[in-house]
């Protein structure tokens, strides 16, 4: 059971719940929004790793829809999706898994936060 703190409960207004290509990324989220989506991702981040809620599969799939539309950004590569694809396997999720899955989120982090910074700077 996801604690009340979790992403399963969480703000998730203003996500967008399907990715989006390549080309439509910078038309569809301006840089206030990308920096917004990077800040959410963050907070949702640092909220299942707090809570410990990564064990959780209603939690990783919703930190899944999240990452979504993260992973039509350049500038991060194929990691969001390699990210996503761990995030939705089903319980019981396998430890190597759970550590790999904690290392790579713990290392997004500063680049989802320096995006949201650069975001805010082209305003």
């Amino acid at each position: 059971m996801p604690s009340s703190r979790s992403t399963a409960y969480g703000d998730t207004h203003g996500t967008l719940s399907m990715p989006l290509d390549t080309a439509n990324y910078q038309a569809v989220l301006g840089p206030s929004s990308h920096a917004d989506l990077c800040r959410r991702a963050v907070q949702a981040i640092w909220r299942s790793l707090d809570e410990h809620d990564l064990l959780d599969e209603q939690v990783r799939a919703e930190l899944a829809r999240m990452l979504e539309p993260l992973s039509a950004a350049p500038a991060f590569g194929d990691r969001p999706q390699r990210l996503i694809k761990i995030l939705r396997l089903p319980n019981p999720i396998d430890p190597s898994h759970l550590y790999w899955l904690t290392r790579r989120l713990l290392t997004l982090v500063p680049d989802l936060q320096a995006a949201a910074v650069s975001s805010k700077e082209l305003m």
